[in-house]
């Protein structure tokens, strides 16, 4: 006689299925969010780093090129900060700096040659913040904008994203000169230290916390020829 065998295999449940589906959903769902917050943790970085760098590198040139403001070994000519009435980029107030210096006869040997003018190549340097559309932003107003060097051929790009540049002018027994009262070449003879506020906002601001969206560097530059 024949026998019968009985098929033990069984399957799966709606319900073990269901709690499956579950289970692997949530799983998948806290390794997606540890992936994306890794990366934004990581893109944060990266931008606070770039900020940094650029800051750090604008810091380096307004500091090299500050300290010889005024520069003027043949005292041939008035040489020092300047005040422009036509156009506000080209002030020295709060919000821009604008000096002369004689260092170069134009010659293009990259050597120290004074010829007793400030006409030449870098001799004429100016510092401001502008929006998009080229409109020079005032200290204290925090929209982003680009911290522009310019020496008469175009202003050039330093860094990206400034929500706020600053300068404070001291005299010989470091007190705070009016900036109200730099319009006159009297005023601006006394110039003796400038204080410089950068502050840098990451290029994304919206993916990282508030305290990892600025970096701010604040210095101060002995004029030395003055």
């Amino acid at each position: 006689m024949a026998m019968r065998r009985e098929n033990t295999q069984e399957g799966f449940t709606l319900i073990e299925l269901l709690v499956v589906i579950a289970i692997t959903g949530v799983v998948l769902a806290g390794v997606t969010l540890l992936f994306t917050t890794t990366s934004r943790r990581n893109t944060a970085q990266e931008m606070m780093v770039e900020v940094t760098q650029n800051i750090r590198s604008a810091k380096s040139l307004m500091v090299d090129e500050i300290r010889s403001a005024g520069t003027n070994p043949e005292n041939k000519t008035r040489i020092g900060f300047e005040f422009d009435n036509d156009d506000d980029r080209f002030n020295t107030d709060q919000n821009s700096i604008h000096f002369t210096r004689d260092i170069d006869n134009g010659d293009g040997d990259h050597l120290y040659e004074p010829d007793g003018d400030a006409d030449d190549p870098n001799e004429d340097v100016m510092y401001y913040r502008v929006d998009a559309a080229g409109n020079i932003l005032d200290a204290g107003v925090n929209t982003p904008g680009r911290l522009v060097r310019n020496t008469g051929g175009g202003g050039q790009t330093v860094a990206d994203n400034v929500t706020e540049l600053q300068f404070v002018y001291y005299d010989e027994s470091n007190t705070i000169i009016d900036p109200a009262t730099m319009t006159r070449n009297s005023v601006l003879s006394t110039i003796r230290t400038v204080e410089v506020t950068i502050v840098g906002q990451v290029q994304n601001p919206n993916i990282t916390s508030a305290a990892n969206r600025d970096w701010t560097q604040q210095f101060r530059v002995k004029v030395r020829n003055l």
